[in-house]
């Protein structure tokens, strides 16, 4: 398991948190770049994000920070889910599949809330990016719990197609 707390070095979570949140903020403002195997990719200044929604309305995303080369795993949650007006909660990642690492585990993710969904963003830091990135693409699922309440399990099929677009986004910002 690749626990989010013992692995974060210095501020990596906080560079990452204040782009992330003008990112989920944002999401609906974005620039659309196009659509990748089901993935709808979009751009913000600062950011490049992969995201697909699903049947109960969550919408997972993972966000591309070039510039500090952190990515970051996002899940937009209906307020059904009760997560109120807390600042974090511990999110869970469980990815199915052949990856190396297919627990992930964010002690303190950071809890951003909207007015029509609540959001949770979690960072491993720029070190874990390609890990968290083979996670997403070696599996075919993943099954997301927040403050210990399980979100779902999700299809994560298109995503090796999708991640390879994000990246490519991603050098586009750098290049400006």
């Amino acid at each position: 398991m690749v626990s989010c707390r013992s692995m974060l070095k210095g501020l990596a979570f906080a560079t990452l948190s204040l782009p992330l949140s003008l990112t989920l903020a944002g999401l609906a403002d974005a620039r659309s770049v196009r659509t990748v195997e089901g993935w709808e990719l979009n751009m913000t200044p600062q950011t490049c994000s992969m995201a697909a929604t699903f049947a109960d309305n969550v919408t997972i995303s993972l966000i591309w920070a070039p510039k500090t080369r952190e990515l970051g795993f996002m899940a937009a949650l209906p307020h059904s889910y009760g997560l109120g007006k807390r600042k974090t909660a511990e999110l869970d990642l469980a990815f199915d599949g052949d990856g190396r690492y297919r627990q992930w585990q964010d002690l303190s993710a950071t809890l951003i809330g909207g007015r029509d969904s609540d959001g949770v963003i979690g960072n491993w830091g720029a070190a874990h990016s390609d890990e968290l990135a083979n996670a997403v693409a070696a599996a075919g699922h993943v099954t997301v719990r927040v403050g210990g309440q399980e979100i779902g399990r999700y299809d994560l099929a298109g995503s090796p197609a999708a991640y390879r677009a994000l990246l490519d986004c991603g050098k586009q910002l750098a290049g400006k």
